[in-house]
């Protein structure tokens, strides 16, 4: 019980509430994110040996979609100073994209099925994100 009742005293903080929120936008952009990735690498021959590539065209349209729903929904910053935290959240973004590709490219040279490795990736830059979305480009 006194587990239940901690959980819900940390659930009342606001961070508590914007990791929650920040964690669903994640979910939401991961199916994003993995279904561009799918899309390009299973049906093109191409793109199946340039994963590097797609990896960045998909993560680029989750985090364009990421950014829009976090400014509006997590952090509730509405429309007032975008042009200011677009530069920032892309710079956070691409940081992430850059531990992401070479979580990646690790996982997959030592032999792990892509998607998997991708799935990997994904759970390390998550807490990435949140901290310098929060701290830096959200500054909350």
């Amino acid at each position: 019980m006194k587990t239940l009742d901690s959980i819900r005293c940390w659930l009342r903080r606001p961070t508590a509430g914007q990791f929650l929120r920040f964690s669903t936008v994640g979910v939401a952009n991961t199916f994003v994110d993995f279904g561009v990735y799918i899309a390009l690498t299973r049906p093109f021959p191409f793109w199946a040996q340039h994963l590097l590539t797609a990896n960045v065209i998909s993560f680029t349209i989750a985090a364009t979609s990421s950014f829009l729903a976090n400014t509006f929904w997590t952090f509730r910053c509405g429309g007032d100073g975008w042009q200011k935290r677009f530069p920032k959240f892309f710079m956070v973004a691409i940081g992430g994209m850059l531990l992401n590709s070479a979580v990646l490219g690790s996982l997959t040279w030592l032999g792990v099925y892509d998607l998997l490795a991708k799935a990997v990736a994904t759970a390390i830059v998550l807490t990435w994100n949140f901290g310098m979305q929060k701290k830096w480009t959200f500054k909350m």
